[in-house]
């Protein structure tokens, strides 16, 4: 399997000349390194460049025109620091693992997605799996409206109120033995189990990557992020940044990031959505044309229980509340998966 870095890759480049300006910058990057260090090893050639200064809230906007330049986009990397002050992204990049997002289709995913999240299981398993599911989910919740101003970030209650719908699911395994009941109907409604398809497009408000710098520098200014640090991918599309450098956020559900990816294409057509942050299970995206009333958030509401069930099972309990606390005029997106 191969990466889908736009060949030939930039990053080579930054080897010879760590300002970027070979590459037609005009500016200087700030100090970073090359990093080809994966979960098997070191990969056959730079997956991306890193800066080694802690990001500040204009560092996304201030990288951006080196996607023109050079096709490398930037995107926030955030985790843990181990005792050396340094994070282990090589456990969490398996670019081997990536397949092409060229083989998937976005719809055909998610009605897949959504079969498996809302079929019967055939043990309790799921539900012994689920008890132990305690951690809380932390959405960004990053607003930004009336003035672009960003609001407070939202950190979700852990241990949220364990309904019998969430409780009996698991990654993988949804539903009890015996199907849906009357919390069931409550959690997906208005849609029960039958996929409702592809939610419409919303119309154009701003520019992408003009909203994406901003999503950016509210995740750095109200501390979303852990120890965040700048990163330049080449990748051909935003949605294209996890199978490139070959992310293992979703791990627990599929170690290949091409359908991430390619769930994110749609995404990036229907929304404008950019790949804004990245931590060890987390994805933020920024959204420049969100929903604005619930009726047009409900059917993205079902998308996103398809692509992460985990934001409703660990928190919102239904799409309704879910649609109404998380999308509706929200111009960032976070996904946890445990």
């Amino acid at each position: 399997m191969t990466t889908h870095a736009t060949p030939p890759n930039p990053l080579h480049i930054l080897a010879a000349d760590p300002t970027g300006r070979t590459l037609g910058l005009d500016f200087d990057l700030p100090p970073g390194t090359l990093h080809r260090l994966t979960l098997d090893g070191l990969w056959h050639e730079p997956l991306l460049w890193r800066a080694t200064e802690p990001a500040t809230e204009d560092s996304w906007g201030r990288l951006l025109p080196a996607l023109k330049a050079a096709g490398l986009r930037p995107v926030l990397l955030g985790g843990e620091r181990e005792s050396d002050g340094d994070q282990p992204w090589n456990e969490e990049l398996g670019p081997d693992l990536a397949s092409d997002p060229d083989d998937f289709e976005a719809g055909a995913l998610l009605a897949e997605w959504w079969a498996d999240n809302t079929a019967p299981a055939e043990d309790e398993e799921a539900a012994a799996v689920a008890d132990q599911r305690g951690a809380a989910v932390v959405d960004g919740g990053v607003e930004l409206a009336d003035g672009l101003e960003p609001g407070p970030e939202e950190e979700l209650a852990d241990g949220a109120a364990e309904g019998s719908w969430r409780a009996a699911h698991a990654p993988g395994q949804p539903a009890r033995e015996g199907g849906a009941d009357l919390d069931d109907a409550v959690a997906l409604a208005p849609y029960g189990t039958a996929w409702p398809g592809l939610a419409p497009a919303c119309p154009a408000v701003v520019d992408p990557d003009e909203r994406a710098a901003e999503v950016a520098a509210a995740l750095v200014e109200y501390d979303i992020l852990t120890a965040p640090r700048i990163a330049l991918v080449p990748a051909e599309r935003s949605a294209d940044v996890l199978a490139a450098i070959g992310w293992l956020g979703p791990l627990n559900y599929d170690e290949d990031a091409a359908p991430f990816s390619a769930v994110l294409r749609s995404w990036e057509d229907r929304f404008g959505i950019r790949v804004v942050a990245l931590e060890f299970d987390v994805l933020h995206v920024s959204v420049p044309h969100p929903p604005r009333t619930l009726e047009e958030a409900l059917p993205i509401a079902a998308e996103h229980f398809a692509f992460c069930p985990d934001n409703i099972w660990q928190d919102s309990e239904t799409l309704e509340r879910y649609a109404r606390e998380h999308l509706v005029g929200k111009h960032n997106w976070s996904f946890w998966w445990d």
